[in-house]
């Protein structure tokens, strides 16, 4: 099966989607189609015609509308900045494209709910691009826990830490307007956490949050200094279903210490995730302290960590664990459209809308100085 690919954007993230893309033919995972790059839709189409040619696109277009009503194009992946992913998830789901969006899914709830119900209303495949999910780590953890091998979880403690923004000459983006992007490093780092914490725990009930903006202006493509009003920090005490509690901690400004780690702790055994140094597998320590191989064969018989372990790049092909990652995201996606049905633990736009809820609970709490503020999953 061959699937015409649309992408909306070519940031950064959008060429790190291509490296993986591009380069699938050489990275001997075993998938059921292949992959067209049919159109790339930019803001700055002159500028961009040359790369665009050369990744492989068949034609460039200057308008997400022009994008969307290619006939026979079959998904769109959405690489744009945070405040025009409803605006243009309306349009392809209205065009009936199946859509994989970047996180944060919207700015706000109010908008994750419209795209929720779009989709739905459609009926097309739709992915969240929490990546973090989509890596053997995150998968055997998965399964190890379903499975009991650390007895009960009771309590975690995850990092998503980052340090380029310590620089003030680092200039202002609309990463931190927050009219752009729904939140700082709370809302672009700490929303593949809180997603984590709900795939691997379950749901968050309450929140309690602090956060800071350290560099406080930056300057302006004119040169002038300008007000950042989103946050470079952020903590978290997070309650969960089944008396589970723990804590995340988001920065953009961690210097000397980047890390995309979680730990995991149960009645009878711990796990730890250590995303940067060992994708591939989480370390378990039993009640002893020491450290135990859980039986290949439980984690084997995961369905989810089994597909995974398929479509994730192995050491000698890896292009590192972002590409990695978000290729095997990527495919995940793909792999839906190519079955014609969402495939079990997806994160879909409904998942998205879920940690949206617990995002703007987070900045609630934040807001009334780090008060517990409750979380429904069940909000409409």
């Amino acid at each position: 099966m061959k699937i015409n690919y649309g992408l909306a954007g070519l940031g950064t993230i959008a060429k790190t989607h291509l490296l993986g893309l591009r380069n699938l033919p050489l990275l001997n995972v075993p998938v059921d189609f292949s992959i067209n790059l049919k159109a790339l839709y930019s803001t700055h189409p002159t500028e961009n015609m040359e790369t665009a040619k050369s990744c492989g696109f068949a034609e460039i277009v200057d308008t997400m509308e022009k994008l969307v009503s290619l006939e026979d194009l079959d998904v769109v992946d959405i690489c744009t900045p945070n405040f025009l992913h409803c605006q243009q998830t309306l349009l392809a789901a209205q065009a009936r494209k199946h859509i994989y969006c970047e996180k944060p899914l919207a700015n706000n709830s109010e908008q994750t709910k419209l795209m929720v119900e779009e989709v739905q209303k459609s009926n097309v495949v739709n992915q969240v691009a929490f990546v973090m999910r989509f890596n053997p780590a995150v998968a055997s953890a998965h399964a190890a826990i379903k499975q009991g091998i650390i007895g009960r979880p009771y309590a975690f403690r995850g990092e998503l830490l980052h340090s380029s923004y310590l620089m003030p000459e680092k200039a202002m983006t609309w990463r931190l307007q927050k009219n752009k992007s729904g939140g700082g490093a709370l809302a672009d780092l700490g929303i593949h956490l809180i997603d984590l914490v709900r795939f691997l725990l379950g749901e968050i009930h309450s929140v309690s949050c602090l956060t800071d903006t350290i560099v406080k202006q930056r300057k302006n493509s004119e040169g002038s200094l300008q007000q950042v009003d989103v946050d470079d920090w952020a903590s978290l005490s997070l309650q969960l279903q089944g008396h589970v509690k723990g804590t995340i901690e988001a920065s953009r400004l961690a210097v000397g210490n980047d890390a995309n780690r979680m730990w995991i702790y149960g009645d009878k055994g711990s796990l730890f995730i250590d995303l940067d140094h060992n994708p591939y597998s989480p370390t378990f320590y039993d009640e002893k302290g020491q450290r135990i191989y859980p039986d290949p064969k439980l984690l084997a018989n995961d369905p989810f960590y089994k597909r995974i372990v398929k479509l994730y790049p192995n050491s000698k092909l890896s292009q590192g664990f972002m590409v990695d990652t978000h290729l095997t995201s990527l495919l995940w996606f793909l792999s839906s459209v190519a079955e014609g049905k969402i495939l079990d633990h997806t994160p879909t736009f409904e998942e998205g809308h879920r940690a949206q809820l617990v995002l703007e609970a987070a900045y609630q709490s934040s807001s009334q100085n780090g008060s517990f503020v409750a979380v429904n999953p069940n909000q409409p």
